[in-house]
């Protein structure tokens, strides 16, 4: 038998879920509620997190309330809403409002000023998938954590639209360097990148 690569069959197409269809799957228990999903363009995934990747995002999600002003707070691991069929799970978001505010529905990729992704096996869905889609979304200020190359990468002017959306600048923070926290285009404090990291050989 020939393993030729073919053309998709014209008569079969991928189902792509909404953020809709997948809160009432929730919603009815078709999906069981304490699974970590998320969807992207249509796509659900499931995610396999370890512990160097949870040390990290509780370090993150640590320091960012320690400088956080009245009016942010802080998101672990929690939904984002963007577009029709993206239901994003970021590791740390900071949002806008107070944390006991009840909002019936999560927020708007394009209404957090910060996003922050622990990459530790996740290199595709963070530098490539997630990186345009928040930059889609207009998110002004894009962190990724990169646990296997010890330092943190900050994109910021988010330009372009759909598939061609991309951060015009970007900066490396090494392990040993500081991180500067930008909320609304103001520097509020700044973070050791070392502090956010796990034991390095926890990490391969």
């Amino acid at each position: 038998m020939s393993t030729q690569l073919r053309k998709p069959d014209a008569g079969r197409r991928p189902y792509r879920l909404t953020a809709d269809q997948l809160e009432r799957m929730l919603e009815a228990g078709i999906i069981p509620e304490g699974d970590d999903l998320e969807l992207i363009g249509g796509v659900l995934y499931k995610m396999v997190k370890k512990e160097p990747h949870n040390f990290a995002v509780g370090q993150v999600a640590e320091a960012l309330r320690r400088l956080l002003p009245t009016g942010f707070h802080v998101r672990e691991e929690k939904s984002l809403r963007q577009g029709k069929r993206s239901l994003p799970e970021p590791d740390v978001v900071v949002a806008v409002g107070r944390s006991g505010d009840y909002r019936p529905q999560p927020p708007s990729a394009s209404e957090v000023p910060l996003i922050v992704e622990v990459c530790h096996h996740t290199q595709k869905a963070d530098f490539q998938d997630k990186y345009r889609r928040y930059a889609a979304a207009r998110v002004p200020v894009y962190w990724i954590l990169d646990l296997h190359h010890r330092r943190i990468e900050v994109f910021t002017r988010p330009v372009g639209q759909g598939a061609m959306a991309s951060y015009s600048a970007s900066v490396s923070y090494p392990e040993g360097g500081t991180v500067p926290v930008l909320l609304l285009g103001k520097e509020i404090g700044v973070i050791q990148v070392a502090d956010l990291l796990p034991p390095s050989a926890s990490t391969s």
